[in-house]
C-alpha cells in the first residue's frame, strides 16, 4: 500500500509541475503508474509460485486488496492528503 501511494503521489506531483504535456510524457507518467500495479500481480500471482517452485506464502494478496473498498477509499484520501500542499503552493 505504501509503496502504490508513494509511486502514485510523486507521478502526479510531478505532472502538477510540468508546464506543458507530451504524448510522451503522458505514455510515461501513467505507464509508470500501469507497470507498478503489473509488477505487483506478477510477484503475487500463482503462475510465479509455479514456475520457480517457491513457497510464497502472499500469493493472491494483490486480488484480494484490490477488490477491497478500503484499499481504493485509503489510496484516494492519503493521495489527496499528500498533494494539498503541492497544489496550495500554486
Amino acid at each position: 500500500m505504501v509503496a502504490t501511494i508513494l509511486v502514485i503521489v510523486v507521478n502526479l506531483e510531478n505532472a502538477l509541475e510540468m508546464w506543458y504535456w507530451t504524448w510522451v510524457y503522458i505514455f510515461i507518467l501513467f505507464g509508470t503508474i500501469v507497470l507498478h500495479f503489473i509488477f505487483h500481480f506478477i510477484i503475487y500471482s500463482l503462475i510465479l509460485r509455479q514456475t520457480f517452485k517457491i513457497n510464497y506464502p502472499y500469493v493472491g494478496i494483490i486480488h484480494n486488496t484490490l477488490s477491497t473498498g478500503t484499499f481504493w477509499f485509503t489510496l484516494v484520501l492519503i493521495c489527496v492528503v499528500l498533494l494539498l500542499p503541492t497544489i496550495g503552493r500554486e
